[in-house]
């Protein structure tokens, strides 16, 4: 089921307007790859969602039906039990995100990795860029005016990019001239654990616009999967069933 996240639709309330722009690129979330029990245990009725509650039943030599799984799974959460919330993995192909969110997403260590577009052995020379939600203004005319001053300075790293390139400078010199706005991919692989801390700080208000955008994505694709190690956040994202947040 998708959900509806007021918050989303307001980040991207000037969305239409950056359609056009000179190399715009919007973020775009894929999954990849997911932790699937293996096939005895498939047998069992295991689920990827049910995994983390199986494996818990080490501690009592417990044995459970799958509805009695995620009724657990919910009773690890609501106890803060959340090691074994480890077992589920997740991979993500992410784009059209900023260095900028880059450097504050890698301040995620525990239980997440990624794997970015190299800026030293990839020309940019086609890179996009990620204009600003500006969310807080109210004026499309203020908004547009604004964008097309970032779309002048875009266009301005391009042509200077490919000026000093043409004198025999390196890319892992020219990357200096990438503006933080400068779109990235990466693949990024994270266990439901280190997805929920990441949550937790995120879908949080006062979280900075573009990873908050990010994070709504990869929390309506976890719901997606796995529910029941996710929906107690339901409120803390603004979110409703029914909907959908793109």
């Amino acid at each position: 089921m998708k959900y509806f996240v007021h918050e989303y639709n307001h980040i991207e309330k000037w969305k239409h307007l950056r359609q056009d722009l000179f190399r715009n690129e919007e973020p775009n979330l894929r999954l990849v790859g997911l932790t699937v029990p293996t096939k005895d245990l498939v047998d069992q009725g295991v689920t990827t969602e049910t995994l983390p509650a199986y494996t818990a039943r080490q501690s009592h030599e417990s044995e459970g039906t799958h509805e009695d799984d995620l009724r657990l799974n919910r009773k690890l959460v609501s106890w803060g039990h959340h090691t074994c919330l480890e077992a589920v993995q997740f991979v993500y192909l992410v784009t059209g995100v900023s260095k900028s969110l880059a450097g504050q997403w890698t301040r995620h260590r525990i239980g997440i990795g990624w794997t970015f577009r190299s800026t030293r052995y990839v020309k940019a020379n086609k890179n996009t860029f990620v204009y600003p939600a500006l969310e807080y203004l109210d004026s499309e005319d203020q908004v547009m005016g604004i964008y097309r001053a970032y779309e002048r300075e875009h266009r301005r790293a391009i042509e200077v990019y490919e000026e000093i390139r043409a004198m025999g400078v390196r890319n892992q010199e020219l990357r200096r001239l990438m503006p933080v706005g400068w779109a990235t991919a990466a693949y990024v692989y994270v266990n439901a654990r280190a997805l929920r801390h990441f949550f937790e700080l995120r879908l949080d208000t006062s979280a900075e616009w573009e990873i908050r955008r990010l994070a709504y994505l990869m929390f309506n694709d976890a719901m997606t999967h796995a529910p029941s190690l996710f929906e107690d956040m339901l409120e803390r994202a603004g979110a409703s069933p029914g909907g959908h947040a793109s």
